[in-house]
């Protein structure tokens, strides 16, 4: 029953990094377009309308792309401490 319990958390955990990892992404981006638009119609009344929507989408496309490395790699190194000890007991079993 534990190892029906093991792989349920073993999913539950994989799914919640994707779901973070992409949703990361997704409203790094979204944050960049709104920032772009809001700096084009507010505050330079639509001289350049869409430059700095273009520009901020890329600004935040970049901070997607860095916080899905920052979260992969956190991501991973607690999986590696996780599967270290069972690692460990299967040497002392052999």
């Amino acid at each position: 029953m534990s190892g029906v319990k093991e792989e349920l958390a073993s999913l539950f955990r994989s799914l919640s990094f994707a779901a973070t990892i992409s949703l990361s992404v997704v409203f790094s981006m979204f944050a960049g377009v709104l920032t772009g638009y809001y700096l084009d119609t507010w505050l330079l009344k639509g001289r350049i309308y869409p430059w700095l929507t273009i520009i901020c989408l890329f600004l935040g496309l970049g901070g997607g792309v860095k916080n899905f490395l920052i979260l992969s790699r956190r991501f991973s190194k607690e999986a590696e401490k996780k599967e270290a000890p069972k690692d460990e007991k299967d040497d002392e079993v052999q």
